[in-house]
């Protein structure tokens, strides 16, 4: 069975498009620009380590520029994304996600004191009951 060259091209841009790549063709050639995301299959303890802290940065930086935000369902969905591009399925249940929560608050200058009273604390704590304790260990560590 012979497969066209445009089917071919077709089913490899609906691959790379599903695989979050970009796929060009132009004058004969094609170039495949995926990049390698953040989580490995099957990796190596130390890629294992490098995923978590690109998951651990992310919330981080996110949980910083929210600070500042009202909405605690908007900042909760943009949570789940990041999880969800990093391969982390229950980020409720991953501790690194209250780390880094309590990192960014940090990095945005919230005091210890502070925490309690972001907007998104409460929407947290209902779905973790330990998570306010977790965001105040990053404190400390």
């Amino acid at each position: 069975m012979r497969i066209m060259p445009k089917r071919i091209l077709l089913l490899l841009a609906v691959m790379s498009m599903l695989a979050g790549c970009s796929f060009s063709y132009s004058s004969g050639k094609s170039s495949d620009s995926c990049k390698s995301s953040s989580t490995s299959s099957g990796g190596s303890k130390e890629s294992t380590k490098e995923a978590k802290t690109s998951y651990m940065n992310d919330v981080s930086t996110y949980t910083s520029s929210a600070v500042k935000g009202d909405n605690a369902d908007y900042y909760l969905e943009g949570l789940s994304s990041i999880a969800k591009r990093h391969g982390i399925t229950d980020w409720e249940r991953d501790t690194a996600t209250y780390q880094a929560i309590g990192n960014g608050l940090n990095q945005a200058g919230i005091t210890r004191d502070e925490v309690g009273g972001i907007y998104f604390i409460p929407a947290i704590m209902a779905k973790e009951k330990n998570s306010l304790t977790l965001i105040l260990d990053s404190y400390s560590s």
